[in-house]
C-alpha cells in the first residue's frame, strides 16, 4: 500500500519571500522610534554615570557662572541632549552630547586633562564608556523587540 503526500508549498514560498522582501520597509518605518528609545536608554546612563561635582559648595564661596559668564550655571547632568541625525550617506543614527554650555567639558572629563598649573593630570572618569556598557543589554533587548514585531 502506498501512501502519497502532496505538499503544496509553492504559495508557502511566495508568501515567506513576500515577507522578506516587506522587511526593509518595515524596518524604515520602525527606525526613527527605535532610535529615540535608544537614545532615550544611553541618555539615561550617561547621566547616571556623570559623578556629582562641589559646584554646589563652592558655589556659597564664589558663586559660578559659565564659560560666556552666563549664570545660573548649567551642570553637565542637567545638559545632556539627544537627536537622531543622518550622516552623508542617508544613515540615521542617534548622538547623544552635551549642549551649548557643557558639551566642550565632555572629552576632558572622559579622558583627563592637563590641570591649570600645567603639570598636574586630572584622570578622567570613562563616564562615556561606562554609559555605553550600561546600555549595551537595553539597546539589544530593543533591537530584538523591534524585529520580533517585524517579523511577526
Amino acid at each position: 500500500m502506498k501512501v502519497g503526500i502532496e505538499l503544496e508549498y509553492e504559495d508557502e514560498i511566495y508568501a515567506i519571500n513576500e515577507a522578506i522582501l516587506n522587511m526593509p520597509k518595515e524596518l524604515l518605518d520602525k527606525e526613527d522610534s527605535v532610535l529615540r528609545k535608544i537614545g532615550n536608554v544611553i541618555k539615561k546612563n550617561v547621566i547616571n554615570c556623570l559623578s556629582e561635582s562641589d559646584v554646589e559648595r563652592r558655589a556659597k564661596e564664589i558663586s559660578p557662572s559659565n564659560f560666556d559668564g552666563s549664570r545660573p550655571y548649567v551642570h553637565m547632568k542637567d545638559d545632556v541632549k539627544s537627536k537622531i541625525k543622518k550622516d552623508k550617506n542617508g544613515n540615521r543614527y542617534v548622538s547623544i552630547h552635551g549642549g551649548k554650555m557643557t558639551g566642550f567639558k565632555w572629552h576632558l572629563l572622559d579622558q583627563g586633562h592637563i590641570a591649570r598649573d600645567g603639570i598636574t593630570f586630572v584622570a578622567g572618569n570613562n563616564f562615556i564608556g561606562r554609559a555605553m556598557a550600561a546600555s549595551e543589554g537595553d539597546v539589544n533587548k530593543i533591537i530584538d523587540e523591534m524585529l520580533q514585531k517585524v517579523v511577526e
